[in-house]
């Protein structure tokens, strides 16, 4: 049985953690939002820059903006003939 005192102060200690991992998504959120990189950022948080991006990846409002999948090469190759003939008749 874990004493009375000992249960509330690890109680305390997971409510203290879950609010300090809430303000560093929210800080590290508008950190990316306003153009800071994982380098950066891995510096304060004593992270490398790959270790920063991997525990915030989910929460990146830039990463978020992407598709969820890169184009297929046929994709692409659409797209960059729509492109260039876009270009060409523009310039008619």
């Amino acid at each position: 049985m874990v004493d009375e005192a000992i249960a509330q102060g690890l109680e305390a200690i997971v409510a203290a953690r879950a609010a300090l991992d809430s303000l560093e998504r929210t800080l590290v959120a508008r950190a990316r939002e306003h153009g800071a990189t994982w380098s950066e950022l891995g510096e304060p948080l004593r992270l490398s820059k790959q270790g920063a991006r991997r525990r915030h990846l989910a929460i990146d409002p830039i990463f978020a903006r992407r598709p969820r999948r890169p184009p297929t090469i046929d994709e692409y190759h659409t797209e960059m003939l729509a492109s260039l003939r876009a270009q060409r008749s523009s310039q008619r």
